[in-house]
Formats: C-alpha cells, structure tokens, sequence
C-alpha cells in the first residue's frame, strides 16, 4: 500500500528536538491571516444580537478553534518547509475562507459550503498529521464525526436540532483528550507558544478593526476619539496581561518539562482548553466597542455595557486558566481581577466613557499589582 502512496506522505517525520530553533515560517502568519476573516464574521453576529448572536458565536467558535489549534500543532510537527506540504496548507486556506464567507448564514437558513470547508479543513488536517503519527489516527477519526455532524446542522431545517447538533460537534471534538491517551504526540514548546500567540495578537487585531467598523461615516469628534482610545487602551491591557509575562512563562514551564505526554496534556489545557474564553473574550470586547464608538458622552444599553466588561472578564478567566494549567503563579489573581472588572459594567448605564475609562484603570492597578508580586526577592545582604 505505501508504494501507492506519493513520497511527500509516507516519509518519516520526525519531532523537532527542543534544542533546534522552529521559527513560524511567513506561511503559517498568512494562514493565521485568514482567521481575522472568520473572527470578523463571529464580532458582527455577536453585535448584530448580542444574546443569541452570541450563543451562535459560542456553538461555531468551539467547534472550529479546535480545527484552527490544531493547525498549530500540525505545523509543529510537519514545517511547511516542501512545496507540497505548502500546496495542502493553501488548500486548507481555501476551506478556512469558504467558512468565514458563510459562518453569518450558519443560524439563518443554513448553508451546506460551510460543511464543506470544515470537511476540507479537517481532510487537509488529518492526512497531513498521519504523516508524522499514527497515533492522530483516533483523533482525525472524531474530527470526521464532528464535520458529518456540522453536515447535519447545516442539513436540517431551522430550529433546535440545528444547535443541538453544533453542540454535539462541539463536545467530540473537546472530548477527545479525555478518552485520549496522547501517548505518540510530540509538541516543540517555542513554536506552540509563539503560534497560539499570534493567533490572540490577529483577533485583538480584530478588536481595533471593530473600532474602525464603529467609526465608519461618524464625524471625528470627542464622542468618536474618546472611545476609540479607551477602547484601544483596553486591548492594550490584555496584550500586556497575556504577553508580557504569561507567554514567556509558559513556554519555559513547557521547555522544562521533559515528558512529551505531560507537555501536550499542559499544552492542552493551557493553550487549547483556556484559550476558548481568551478569544472569545475578545470576540465579545470587540462587539461592545462597536456599539460604544460614538458615543462616548452617551449612556450604553445593558448589553452592550455587559459585552466590554464580560468580554474583558472572560478574557482574564482565560490567562487564570492558564496559569492554572502550566502552573504559573497568581490565577486567583486574574480571577479578582475578571471580578473588578464585572463590578463597573453598570457605569456604562450612565456614560460610556465612564465604563470604558474604569476598566482601563481597573486593568491597569490589577497588572501594577501583579508585577509588584512577581519581583523577585531582594538577595540578603551579608552580615558584617
């Protein structure tokens, strides 16, 4: 049967051994590109209603951020360095592009191309992974049975089997590292860290997107400039509570940790599981200040003031998840922290730039009390 099979797939891929540098190659940063697509479409659903929209958001988003993650492992293992392998992640681009164009019909009215796209993602995914290990072989097998059951979701007329069956898509795929051993499964612990980084730097890109989206046909004013900065200076927040010290931690927990079982269930845990509520805060951020851009003298609605403080919060629940799962010190931290931030949406019932302005300076004490915590002890002087 090998003999049937061309040279690029049956070759033996070996893992990268930590020593080695595997820098994310241009490739991968343009296939990370086409995630803003699908992530544009989730803010606007979310905006457009911000109760279902984001059920909906939530539903889709769990099925495909495990597709999308695991992109970032399979370029982990098999670097799009042959032209063939390149040739596949761009068909797998294509696939990607096919379900952002039809993710915002995926509730209204279904749309059977998006099944299809999810089916080339996970084809292009699975056949390329089978190159480095057979033990993908059970995990490729669910993310089929979760593509049929997007099929059916799409397939059916409107109403609750078309969420039900999103939800059971969702749960195979999450609950494959429960019954899976991830034994045979080996993660460089730069590259993981670096790839999943970028993706939340892209979708915070899609925070400030959201800005311009806002923004359109407004005139500059304050009303438009004052939250237009604040709401840039809240993502600037949660760049700096994930980058400046979760991300580099987390790849040195990962660096040292030898057993390759134990580096892909902390990978798991802590860049595929906490990551949900990490881009879906953003998601959810996103929406709110496309309803608060212009009007920052003005009064929001109760939703739009829940989406900036909830987004902002499930964010932070996100990093305490990570530091959870490396483990990294202070995720009750980040908890308190979510809390505070929870505590000021009702400002935005009374102004805008009030909620906007007291989540900056919530963010803002909670990271300068972290890093007060995070200094290290001052050496003893010798005694005289």
């Amino acid at each position: 049967m090998a003999r049937l099979l061309p040279a690029w797939f049956v070759e033996r891929v070996d893992p990268v051994p930590d020593e080695d540098e595997l820098p994310v190659s241009t490739l991968e940063l343009f296939f990370d590109l086409i995630f803003v697509f699908v992530i544009a479409q989730f803010t606007a659903i979310i905006a457009h209603d911000p109760l279902m929209g984001l059920l909906q958001a939530a539903l889709m988003f769990g099925v495909l951020w495990w597709m999308f993650a695991g992109y970032s492992w399979l370029t982990n293992v098999i670097p799009p360095h042959r032209p063939a392998r390149r040739v596949l992640l761009l068909c797998a681009m294509a696939g990607w592009l096919l379900i952002g164009l039809t993710v915002p019909a995926a509730f209204h009215g279904g749309n059977v191309w998006l099944a299809v796209g999810f089916l080339v993602v996970v084809l292009v995914h699975g056949l390329m992974y089978l190159q480095a290990t057979r033990a993908f072989g059970p995990v490729f097998a669910a993310n089929l049975a979760a593509a049929a059951a997007v099929f059916g979701a799409e397939l059916v007329s409107d109403g609750l089997w078309r969420y039900l069956l999103w939800g059971l898509a969702a749960a195979i795929v999450w609950s494959v590292p429960i019954w899976h051993g991830q034994r045979g499964l080996h993660l460089h612990p730069a590259h993981i860290t670096e790839r999943h980084g970028l993706v939340v730097l892209v979708v915070l890109g899609e925070s400030v997107v959201a800005i311009g989206i806002g923004a359109r046909a407004l005139p500059i004013d304050a009303d438009l400039l004052v939250a237009a900065i604040l709401g840039l200076a809240v993502c600037a927040c949660l760049w700096w509570s994930l980058f400046v010290h979760d991300l580099p931690a987390t790849e040195h927990v990962l660096a040292s940790t030898k057993d390759p079982v134990r580096r892909v269930r902390k990978v798991l845990a802590g860049l595929s599981y906490a990551f949900v509520p990490v881009l879906m805060g953003i998601l959810v951020l996103a929406a709110g200040i496309e309803h608060a851009i212009g009007h920052a003298t003005a009064p929001l609605d109760f939703a739009s003031s829940l989406l900036l403080s909830g987004g902002t919060a499930v964010f932070l629940l996100g990093t305490a998840g990570l530091r959870l799962a490396m483990p990294l010190r202070g995720p009750w931290r980040r908890v308190a922290l979510a809390a505070a931030v929870l505590a000021v949406a009702p400002l935005g019932l009374v102004n805008t730039a009030l909620q906007l302005g007291a989540i900056v300076v919530v963010l803002g004490a909670g990271l300068a009390l972290e890093r007060r915590g995070l200094r290290p002890a001052p050496a003893p002087q010798p005694s005289e």
